[in-house]
């Protein structure tokens, strides 16, 4: 299991319970399903499939020990994945068929795939509000194959065949069923196949750009700085060339993150995937600690989600965590600013004008690294080369930009029943009849 938050309020954390029975508490985990059950639905799920002409795969967490039977999946039927931030690299970021993560901060690829499918297939993933667009994520999908564990959630949709089972036994039966039609699509000839394709090559240009463009005068800092594309670029790059495990916290660092990330493989990046839980990549840092297999830990947080759990400074001393945190600081909560310019055309109390010294608060810490990164993405990876030979915690503060400049964020291609968005994205849901 990856790190979790657990919220404990000061109020119960010194109570007693007297007289706990400790054998009351339950003890291991539920057995394993196998493959949902077969009363005609696979055949039904066939013959969908094989008449489909665009198929999108969502790739959700219940489906993160299935990546070989997603990839046969996707070859079969001439699909694409888009993924949750969950399981990035549940497949490898470089597949082609891979369209990378989708939803309200989904990218151009992955969120062109939803909007142009007509079947989906959904496989362990839970269709909450930032994933599928507000329920308006799949405008010209007609039949869905929903593949999960719980029943609910398998039903979701209308015009569902819900195969309730587990989902790397269901994928083998469902791939089995196929070849035994003789439905094999896979030729990556096809319109659906090319069109994808050149929306990822368009998507990959799109980063470049920004990435190419990696300081801008940012007018609170009163210089130019690094943009946070080119910053988290830098960072999660060097993670999977030095084995390091990635954290992301909440909020726009998070947002930027899970577009720009090329895992190849699970385990390289963890998110606490839209629960807004700030802190939460500092505080996994204290995994580093407690883990039976030694791992050295990137946390990529921002100046408002530091501030609000700053604690990771003195708990990595006195536990002996190791591993870095990249606090991108554009003076403001971002995800919130982002909103407000987006809505309103204006940004109200998601910022301040009091500059904060974090490498200098680091270093008030004893045992505790802090330094401050004011040039390019070449010394941020020279100070990860420092903290990395460190035994023990590195803050690294790295001034970023914020503005109107759209080199300076990763965009936003999907929808959101959000402040004054709503009455559009539950006007389209409605007509689209989900």
């Amino acid at each position: 299991a990856g790190p979790f938050f657990l919220l404990m309020p000061m109020n119960t954390q010194c109570c007693v319970i007297e007289g706990f029975n400790l054998d009351e508490l339950p003890v291991g985990s539920p057995p394993r399903l196998g493959p949902a059950a077969d009363d005609g639905r696979y055949g039904e799920a066939v013959e969908i499939l094989r008449t489909a002409d665009r198929v999108v795969v969502k790739v959700g967490g219940g489906a993160r020990h299935a990546g070989r039977e997603v990839q046969e999946l996707l070859e079969l039927t001439d699909g694409v994945a888009v993924t949750s931030p969950l399981v990035s690299g549940v497949i490898p970021y470089a597949h082609p068929r891979n369209m990378t993560v989708g939803g309200s901060k989904g990218s151009l690829c992955g969120n062109w795939a939803m909007d142009q499918a007509d079947v989906l297939v959904a496989i362990g993933t839970r269709f909450v509000c930032q994933s599928d667009c507000s329920r308006t994520g799949y405008p010209k999908v007609r039949r869905v194959i929903a593949i999960d564990a719980d029943a609910e959630t398998a039903m979701h949709y209308g015009r569902t065949i819900g195969m309730v089972g587990d989902a790397k036994a269901t994928l083998e039966k469902l791939c089995q069923t196929l070849l035994a039609k003789g439905v094999n699509k896979g030729s990556r000839s096809t319109p659906w196949f090319q069109a994808c394709a050149e929306k990822k090559r368009e998507w990959e240009a799109f980063k470049a750009q920004r990435y190419g463009a990696a300081r801008l005068f940012d007018p609170v800092w009163k210089r130019e700085v690094l943009t946070q594309p080119a910053a988290i670029k830098a960072a999660t790059d060097w993670a999977r060339s030095a084995g390091a495990v990635t954290f992301f916290d909440a909020g726009d660092v998070q947002a930027n993150g899970f577009q720009i990330v090329e895992d190849e493989r699970l385990g390289q990046t963890f998110t606490e995937t839209g629960a807004s839980y700030m802190g939460f990549g500092v505080c996994a840092l204290l995994t580093t600690a407690v883990a039976d297999q030694p791992f050295f830990g990137l946390a990529l947080s921002g100046d408002g989600s530091f501030t609000m759990n700053p604690q990771i400074l003195i708990d990595a001393v006195e536990h002996g965590a190791i591993g870095c945190i990249v606090l991108l600081d554009n003076r403001r909560m971002g995800a919130i600013s982002g909103l407000q310019t987006a809505q309103y055309g204006n940004v109200y109390a998601s910022s301040d004008s009091v500059e904060v010294d974090y490498a200098a608060w680091a270093r008030s810490v004893k045992g505790v690294r802090g330094v401050t990164v004011d040039g390019g993405t070449d010394e941020l990876v020279k100070q990860l080369n420092e903290a990395k030979a460190y035994k023990g915690l590195t803050l690294i503060h790295v001034p970023v930009y914020f503005g109107e400049d759209e080199l300076g964020g990763m965009g936003v291609f999907g929808r959101w029943n959000v402040g004054n968005w709503c009455h559009e994205v539950q006007a389209l849901r409605h007509q689209i009849g989900t």
